[in-house]
């Protein structure tokens, strides 16, 4: 499996049939109304909860609570017959997806899987004999963790309230925002109806970004086989165009705000929001990663205007600097 929708839609597979032990039958008809075929029913998050009281309740009073939570996943997964590996990745999967916020019509979910899982469930799981899928069931230690979990959160909401203002002030762009437009996107001397037609292109492309914020389900996801590769120790944030819902992937320079040169006296929740405004510019207007902050993004000879429109970079900076989040000395650093 490699993206969160490959996740989702084995898991709704497996509901459309009974499939947990009849101990569990109110539990599975709840995750059955909760993975709705467009994305999660916030009306039916308790059921998550649900399922980790009863996790935890197997484990009260025992010796090693861990294990004894491992062997009812195993018998609700029905061990005797075939596919319960499945079974048992499908309870994991759910033990570990979390409804942080619900405000108006909008939830935002965290899938926080294990730290020691390097793969999906469902990949870590397949074709483990019984007992070799008793000990990969004690994994404990999610990734994020409830703190991170509420960050990523408010991370959005900021993003959806600077997207926002963006989108009103490129609707009748003033004096101060077109200066802000040729400061991020054209040199010294673009004509008046090129920077009229970048200030109509962010317009549009804000519109969406905060149409994505503003949407009834926005899922912030760890990507294990990604996390624990290697590759991606450098990357803070990425999204899939395999997804169809609304996707983020978190991974620890988010978690960490990193070391990257250009951050002087970013707060770290103003980055995270930034860093979501970056990746959803490459979900919904396809920007690409030409140039980051630490590369200089001040247009000229070796960044144009064509570059600098389609990189996610600068559409996140030039939203930050239209909100006042950007401090002289971060402008300084940047616009080199």
């Amino acid at each position: 499996m490699n993206v969160f929708t490959d996740v989702y839609s084995k898991s709704v597979e497996l509901l459309k049939v009974s499939c947990l032990d009849d101990s569990w039958k109110s539990i599975e008809t709840d995750l059955k109304s909760l993975l709705d075929a467009d994305g999660p029913n916030s009306a039916k998050a308790k059921v998550l909860d649900d399922l980790r009281d009863r996790l935890s309740k197997a484990g009260k009073g025992k010796a090693v609570a861990k294990i004894a939570i491992a062997e009812e996943v195993i018998k609700a997964s029905q061990s005797g017959s075939p596919g319960f590996q499945d079974r048992a990745a499908l309870i994991k999967t759910m033990q570990h997806f979390h409804m942080v916020q619900k405000k108006g019509g909008q939830s935002v979910w965290v899938v926080d899987p294990p730290k020691a899982y390097a793969a999906w469930p469902f990949d870590q799981l397949a074709g483990k004999s019984e007992p070799e899928l008793k000990t990969e069931l004690q994994a404990e230690g999610d990734v994020f963790g409830k703190g991170n979990r509420k960050m990523m959160s408010d991370a959005l909401q900021l993003a959806r309230k600077w997207s926002a203002d963006v989108q009103v002030k490129l609707g009748t762009p003033n004096a101060k925002t077109l200066e802000k437009i040729q400061r991020w996107f054209h040199e010294q001397g673009a004509s008046e109806n090129d920077v009229a037609a970048t200030a109509a292109l962010l317009g549009e492309g804000f519109k969406k970004i905060h149409a994505c914020c503003n949407s009834s389900s926005i899922i912030f996801s760890d990507r294990p086989h990604l996390r624990t590769s290697g590759a991606w120790d450098n990357v803070y944030a990425s999204v899939n165009s395999a997804d169809v819902m609304p996707v983020i992937y978190i991974f620890q320079v988010f978690l960490n705000t990193g070391k990257r040169n250009a951050l002087g006296g970013i707060p770290k929740l103003w980055l995270c929001a930034l860093t979501v405004i970056h990746e959803l510019t490459h979900k919904l207007v396809n920007t690409e990663d030409i140039r980051y902050d630490d590369d200089g993004l001040k247009p000229g000879a070796s960044f144009t205007t064509e570059q600098a429109r389609k990189n996610a970079d600068t559409w996140a900076y030039f939203a930050a600097d239209m909100v006042g989040a950007l401090t002289k000395g971060t402008l300084t650093k940047v616009l080199v």
